[in-house]
This record gives structure tokens, C-alpha cells and sequence, in this order.
């Protein structure tokens, strides 16, 4: 459905008040419900503690430092596991992280920076979800519906439960890229507006969270195919394509790598192993039988919150599909494009679905799902299909009221709605004060209480079976080592990305490096790049040297992979460029030219102004 379907009647001097009738009433009432959500983040002097605060905390200060030491993509950092490295950054997401970097140069001050890399993503989930609502609906029901968004599971609970916000800024794109495909104009021979926005969406997708991506793609194929209902066309088709060939080259500079080089890492056991489906069922309300002391990773932290917030917003949705349900007539009659009440309808269920048991068989035919690790990355794609079906129930209510229909039972349905959201705004608010908050005097402190023991994405470069097992933090021995004991070594710097030092011996002798020898780094003895052997147990970097006085670099540069997604990303957005640029020029007003002078009946030149 068309935003303009619904038409709002012009406000007329003297009509009696009407609730969000005006747009600055609505640009406000959604602005201050966003305020009254980040509220504790901007307002409060830390941030929200969960078990996994200060891993996110000490991987935004090592991904700055590395920025600034000259990593651009800091796909390294030197000081995780007790010295030897992680290529975190390889598989990490890295958008978030830029623009902590952006706020800190800005504010000069960390502690407000990571604030307020909380909070934009809040803000954006606001912008974009209005954007992607309205085109569906009326403004009055779009206002309404986010009040939901706004204390969506999949935004409210990110923030303060995994207390970083990739999901959140995620979720903001998500709504965009969705704008995107959904302002196709099948009339244009290509439609350069639907094309530019969806490449941006899916590429800040995927550069803000991989499994949110790989989630995006694989519920596109449904929701495509559903367009196609009314679109009938190839050039649906192709735009689609272009689309997310050009926001995945756009993205490639990091996604390539991240999905080329995974099996070095083997992130699928790295990530939580716990019964899958233990957390699944508990989506199905099961409000009691979830305890700290489960033993299991997500359980650290009460998810009771989480569900209850699920519970109650998919309860409203579940309301408002019963009235959808019921008046399919009367969509027909209201709505243009009455399928697209189907296409939402239909798009939640399959999300709804794929977060129970009922879908395991799909986790188990599509291998790669298992490694974004749980049911709920679905939760992000219930809030705008949810949100969405909510605009429609809104709408067709709105036009049954024109006809003077009796609404008794509708202002029942309405009353229940009511209650379901102030349930939601009330657990939200309690989860807000219910964790722990990081005063800001120890933020960056705590922080560093992970900063040498962290194994996360540790790589298995030797295929040794007992690879876990191994204790790094009982490593005591030298960063540099050398075969020779009398070998004379001399540190000349020691960036993450890079290491230069000299060395002095009496014969052959090998030095070791407590350093991962993972895939990019190189060593160079007097500038001539020497080969790299693998010390056998855990794969540290360890290489020959000759006898006598040698200078020797270490460093971490570029695969043939990551050359080649940097060059089609930098073609791609070459390209993205000069066609955003023909877009907007397309979109200038005709200049008023000036016509030749044409002589008039009294033989007097006259100018004529052509618009």
C-alpha cells in the first residue's frame, strides 16, 4: 500500500483537535519516546553491565588504536591472548566501531563516545523505521506503531542486554534497505532511487553485522518472490540483483575476507556451544523456567526481560493480524495493493517461525545458520513486518470508523493494544535499571580485565585436536625469542600491524615471534622477504636467520583476498558515486532559458521567458 493511500483530510481553522494530527506533533512524539528510551545512556554516568560489556569495551579501544597506529581496517590486534593476536576484525563487523572512532575525535572524551555510539543507532532505528512505515501507511498509525519499534525487543533489549549496538544499527538498516525495495517504480526503465538505496542498506548491513546480513539474505528470497506478485516484471529482477551485488562490492573490502578467510578460525566452535533450542523455546513465553545458574553462556545474564518483551510485542501483532483476518473484504476495498498485508503477514510468521524447534531441520540443511549462533537474530526482522502489520490494522480500523460501523469490539481490541504497549514500555524501563551500571571512572579500568586473556575467534592454524586446551596466560616466555642465547636483540618499533628489530648473532639460529602466523604476515630480513615457518604446537611465527647483524620487519599486509575486495570496493564505490551524483542532478529543476529574440507584429524586438 501506497503512503498517499490513505488520504488525511488538510487541518481546517477551528476542526476540533485530533491526537498526532499535525506533523510536528508526530515528529515530536516519536522524538520524545526515542529520548525517554536512550534516556539512562544519555543521562547516566556509565553504562549498562553484562557479561559481555568489557570484551566490547576493550575491542572498540583496541580497534581505535590500531586505526591510529595505521590500520585502516585494524583486522588485527597484537594484544589479545596474551600477546600472539586475533584477526577479530577479520570477522568483526567494523562499522560500529568507525563510528566510535568519529565520536571520540569529535567529543574528546571516550566515555561520551561510547555513549553516544549507543544512542545514534537508537536514533537511526527511529529515522529509518518512520521512513519504512510510512510508506505503508497513514502518518497517524505510522506514529503509533513506533512506539512499538521504538521499545522493540529487537532495539530496547539489544541495547542494554548485549550492551553493544551492532543488532540495533543492524535493525536501522534493515528498515532502510526494505525502504529500498519497496519504492520500486516498475514504470522506469530502471529505477536509480530504489537501486541506491537498497545497495547502501545492504552494504551498511553487512558492515554492521555479518549474521544480521546473512539472515537479510536469506529472508529476501521470499520476500522478493511475494513482490513480484504485483510487480510482473524483470526489471524487478535485475534491480534487486544489481542492488545487492553493488551493496555487497560496496561491503567488500570486508565481507570477502570475513567469508573466505573463516576457516582459519573455525568460529563454529568458537561460538557458544549450548543446546541450541534451549533458548528457542523459552521465545514461546516460558517466563519462569530461566535461571542464572543454567550454565550457559546466554544465561549469565536474565533473559526473562527479553521474553517477556517478545511476548508482548508479538501479542500486539497477533491482535492485529485477528482483525486483518477478519476483514479481508474490506482490505480489498481500502488498499490498492491489498497483497502486501499478505506479504507482511506472511514475513513475520516465517520469522516467528524460524526463532522455535519447528525450524531446526532448516538450521540443520543450511550450515552456515549454525554459526550465527541463536534463534533470536530473527527477532530483528519480526519488529518491521510486526510494526508494519500494526499500520495496516491502524488504517483499516480508521476507514471502518468513516463508515460509522459500531466499533465497540474494535475499541476492546484497541484498549488490549494500549495495555500490551504500556506492558512493553514498563518491562523495558525495568530492564533499563535492573542490570548493573559500569560507573564511568571504571569503564575503560574494567575494561583492560580482558585485554590478554581474550581467546575469542583465536585461530587453529595447525589443526591440532587440544587447541582449546591450551592456557596462554601461563606463557611467561619473551615476546621475541631466539635459538641463540647470546643473541643480541634490539626493539626498534612495535606497532600492532608491524614489528622492527634488530638482531645480532654468532651463527644460524631461528627466532620465534609470539605472534599467530596468520594469513598477511610476512617477514623481511634487510627488506628481502624470508620464508615463514609455523612453530608446530599453536602456530607462531618462526623464520631462519643468517649469522652476523640483521634488521628484521614483521608485517601484517594484505592476502590476494583482501587486494582484491579492497579494489572492488573502491570500483564499486566509484561507481555508486558518479551514479548518486547523475541521480541528484537528474533531480534539478529545469533552468528558465531564454529564447531567441522573435520579432513582433510592431517590428519591436520582444523576450520571451519560457519556464
Amino acid at each position: 500500500m501506497e503512503a498517499d493511500e490513505i488520504q488525511e483530510k488538510p487541518e481546517e481553522k477551528g476542526s476540533a483537535y485530533h491526537f498526532l494530527g499535525s506533523r510536528s506533533e508526530r515528529i515530536f512524539f516519536v522524538a520524545l519516546l526515542t529520548i525517554l528510551s536512550a534516556a539512562p545512556i544519555i543521562f547516566g554516568k556509565g553504562i549498562p553491565s553484562h557479561a559481555d560489556w568489557h570484551i566490547h569495551i576493550e575491542h572498540a579501544y583496541n580497534f581505535k588504536r590500531c586505526f591510529w597506529q595505521g590500520q585502516w581496517l585494524p583486522r588485527w590486534i597484537d594484544a589479545d591472548v596474551n600477546g600472539a593476536g586475533l584477526p577479530i576484525f577479520n570477522y568483526y563487523a567494523p562499522l560500529v566501531y568507525y563510528i566510535f572512532i568519529l565520536l571520540d575525535l569529535i567529543l574528546r572524551n571516550i566515555v561520551l563516545a561510547i555513549k553516544w555510539t549507543f544512542v545514534i543507532p537508537m536514533i537511526l532505528c527511529s529515522v529509518f523505521g518512520y521512513l519504512y512505515l510510512r510508506r505503508h501507511g497513514s502518518a497517524f498509525s505510522t506514529s503509533i506503531a513506533m512506539a512499538f519499534v521504538v521499545f522493540s525487543p529487537a532495539i530496547h533489549i539489544f541495547i542494554y542486554n548485549t550492551n553493544w549496538p551492532t543488532s540495533t544499527l543492524a535493525v536501522a538498516f534493515v528498515f532502510l534497505t526494505y525502504y529500498g525495495i519497496d519504492i520500486f517504480d516498475k514504470n522506469k526503465d530502471f529505477d536509480f532511487k530504489s537501486f541506491l538505496i537498497i545497495s547502501v542498506g545492504y552494504a551498511a548491513i553487512a558492515l554492521t553485522h555479518l549474521a544480521t546480513a546473512f539472515v537479510f539474505t536469506l529472508l529476501a528470497v521470499p520476500y522478493c518472490l511475494f513482490n513480484l506478485y504485483f510487480h510482473r516484471t524483470k526489471k524487478f529482477v535485475k534491480n534487486i540483483l544489481l542492488s545487492f551485488a553493488m551493496g555487497a562490492s560496496l561491503a567488500g573490502f570486508y565481507l570477502f575476507p570475513a567469508c573466505l578467510e573463516k576457516k582459519f578460525v573455525h568460529t563454529d566452535e568458537v561460538l557458544t556451544q549450548g543446546p541450541l533450542w534451549d533458548f528457542s523455546k523459552n521465545f514461546l513465553y516460558t517466563y519462569l523456567d530461566r535461571h542464572r545458574d543454567d550454565g550457559f553462556a546466554w544465561a549469565i545474564f536474565d533473559h526473562r526481560y527479553y521474553e517477556m518483551s517478545n511476548a508482548l510485542f508479538g501479542l500486539a501483532v497477533l491482535i492485529c493480524i485477528v482483525v486483518l483476518s477478519l476483514n479481508t473484504g474490506k482490505i480489498k476495498q481500502y488498499f490498492q495493493e491489498p497483497f502486501r498485508v499478505n506479504i507482511a503477514i506472511s514475513m513475520f510468521v516465517i520469522s516467528f517461525l524460524m526463532m522455535t524447534p519447528i525450524s531446526l531441520f532448516i538450521w540443520h540443511m543450511i550450515k552456515p545458520m549454525q554459526t550465527i549462533q541463536f534463534p533470536w537474530r530473527f527477532t530483528t526482522f519480526i519488529v518491521p513486518f510486526g510494526a508494519v502489520i500494526m499500520v495496516y490494522t491502524f488504517d483499516l480500523v480508521g476507514c471502518l470508523a468513516k463508515e460509522k460501523i459500531n466499533l465497540s469490539g474494535y475499541k476492546f481490541i484497541f484498549a488490549s493494544i494500549a495495555f500490551l504497549f504500556a506492558g512493553l514500555a514498563y518491562v523495558d524501563f525495568i530492564n533499563m535499571y535492573k542490570w548493573r551500571w559500569v560507573p564511568e571512572q571504571s569503564l575503560m579500568k574494567a575494561g583492560l580485565y580482558v585485554l590478554w586473556p581474550n581467546e575469542e575467534y583465536r585461530p587453529n592454524l595447525t589443526n591440532n585436536p587440544n587447541w582449546k586446551q591450551i592456557d596462554f596466560r601461563r606463557d611467561f616466555s619473551p615476546t621475541i625469542n631466539s635459538s641463540d642465547p647470546s643473541c643480541d636483540i634490539t626493539l626498534l618499533k612495535w606497532l600492532s600491524h608491524e614489528r622492527e628489530f634488530q638482531v645480532f648473532s654468532q651463527g644460524e639460529h631461528f627466532i620465534s615471534l609470539r605472534n599467530f602466523y596468520f594469513p598477511g604476515w610476512n617477514v623481511y630480513i634487510d627488506e628481502n622477504q624470508t620464508q615463514v615457518n609455523m612453530e608446530p604446537k599453536i602456530g607462531l611465527i618462526m623464520f631462519r636467520v643468517p649469522p652476523g647483524k640483521h634488521q628484521i620487519k614483521i608485517k601484517f599486509e594484505h592476502t590476494p583476498v583482501r587486494k582484491a575486495a579492497a579494489y572492488i570496493s573502491i570500483a564499486a564505490l566509484a561507481v555508486y558515486l558518479l551514479l548518486l551524483s547523475s541521480f541528484f542532478q537528474g533531480k534539478k529543476p529545469p533552468a528558465v532559458k531564454k529564447e531567441q529574440e522573435i520579432p513582433a507584429k510592431d517590428t519591436s524586438p520582444v523576450e520571451v521567458l519560457v519556464p
